[in-house]
Parts: C-alpha cells; sequence; structure tokens
C-alpha cells in the first residue's frame, strides 16, 4: 500500500513539473529578439522632391486650337470684379439661346398648322431673349478680354457674332406683331425671313462659343 502511495505521488510530482515546464519552453521563441531587417540605404529612404511624381493639369483649350486661358488672378479690385462678372457669362448665354430657338420653333409651327395662336406669345419671349442678350454680351467681353492680335479666328468671330446679336433679336422683338394681332394672323416674311436667319446665326455663334471653350473639333463623331 505504501509503495503504491510512493508510485502515485512520484507520478504526481513529475506531471506538476512537466506542466511547469512546459509554458516556459513555449515562451522561449517569442522572447527571443526578431531579427531587424537590413538597414535601407541612405538613398532610399531619402525621398526628395524631384522623385515624386508631379501630374500637371492642363486647361482644356490648351493644345487643342482653343482659346488660351490665364490662371493668374488679376491683383486690382477692378480685375477681380471683371474676372468675377465673366465667369456667368456661359450660364447667361444659355437662356437668349433656348428662347430665340423655342420662338423659331413655334413660329414653324404656326406656319404648317396654320394656326397663328401657337405663336402668339412670341413677341414676349423675344423681349426676354433680347433682355438676357444685352446682359450676356457684355459679360463675355468681361471673360474674354479686349481684342489681341494674336486671338483665335474662333474667339474672333464668336466676339464680334455676338455683339451683334443683342440687336439682331431686339429687331425681330419689333417686327413681331403683339399678342392680340399675332393671334390673328401669321407673321410677316420679312420678320419669317429675319428670324431664320437669326437662328442660324445663334447656332454659328454656339459652335464658335464652344470651339473657344473646348478646342477644334469638338464635334467630331
Amino acid at each position: 500500500m505504501a509503495n503504491q502511495t510512493f508510485r502515485a505521488g512520484a507520478f504526481a510530482l513529475l506531471m506538476a513539473l512537466t506542466v511547469s515546464v512546459a509554458p516556459l519552453r513555449a515562451a522561449e521563441p517569442a522572447s527571443a529578439p526578431a531579427e531587424s531587417p537590413p538597414p535601407a540605404s541612405a538613398e532610399a529612404s531619402v525621398s526628395t522632391p524631384d522623385d515624386m511624381p508631379v501630374t500637371e493639369m492642363a486647361w482644356p483649350t490648351e493644345g487643342a486650337g482653343g482659346m488660351q486661358m490665364s490662371h493668374d488672378k488679376p491683383k486690382t479690385f477692378e480685375g477681380r470684379l471683371l474676372s468675377w462678372l465673366g465667369m456667368w457669362h456661359p450660364a447667361v448665354i444659355h437662356f437668349p439661346i433656348a428662347l430665340v430657338l423655342t420662338v423659331g420653333l413655334l413660329e414653324a409651327a404656326a406656319a404648317l398648322r396654320r394656326q397663328p395662336l401657337f405663336a402668339a406669345s412670341n413677341k414676349l419671349l423675344l423681349g426676354v431673349a433680347t433682355f438676357g442678350a444685352l446682359v450676356a454680351a457684355p459679360l463675355g467681353w468681361a471673360s474674354a478680354g479686349l481684342p489681341a492680335p494674336d486671338d483665335e479666328s474662333a474667339l474672333t468671330i464668336h466676339r464680334w457674332l455676338g455683339t451683334a446679336l443683342p440687336f439682331l433679336i431686339f429687331a425681330l422683338w419689333w417686327l413681331k406683331r403683339p399678342a392680340e394681332a399675332a393671334a390673328r394672323r401669321l407673321s410677316s416674311r420679312g420678320y419669317e425671313a429675319a428670324l431664320a436667319l437669326t437662328v442660324v446665326l445663334i447656332l454659328v455663334q454656339a459652335y464658335f462659343g464652344a470651339e473657344v471653350t473646348h478646342g477644334a473639333g469638338h464635334l467630331k463623331f
């Protein structure tokens, strides 16, 4: 009996020693110092501004035949004001363009359907278009600046055609009969011819305006 008790105690002591030593052996690899990576060379660790990639953002019209725009902000208050006003030109010019084209469509519908009532309100639309064109033209001058000898042909055509269009639209307003008379009779031939000419010139003006901002060949298929 005593012999069995001795054997059991020795076995328990051996198991206790085994359990206590095992965690120490398992922790030894974790405590070992990790191998440090080889030191990087001074050339690789130091980055210079010349090594950094540089992305140059070009103005949309540069190199495409369009107008060269300058990003330099004016220094004076008058220069900053003119520059700010010129930014509104693309937004304002769309209203008279859309109104005159709408007048052309309504006049065509009235002539084809023989219904003068379709074009009765065109005098009002032409009045609003005249006002919008008289605002947009000076804003275009503020955007493009004064004429220069090296101006692109597209800019020159766009500048002077845009200057003349407000007066052409005003002439259409003057030729158009008031709403009461226009609702009873179709428009005169002279008015229709002037309207057709103005619509064509506005489309040409819009094309050259897009060529100024987006470059030549911007409508290639």
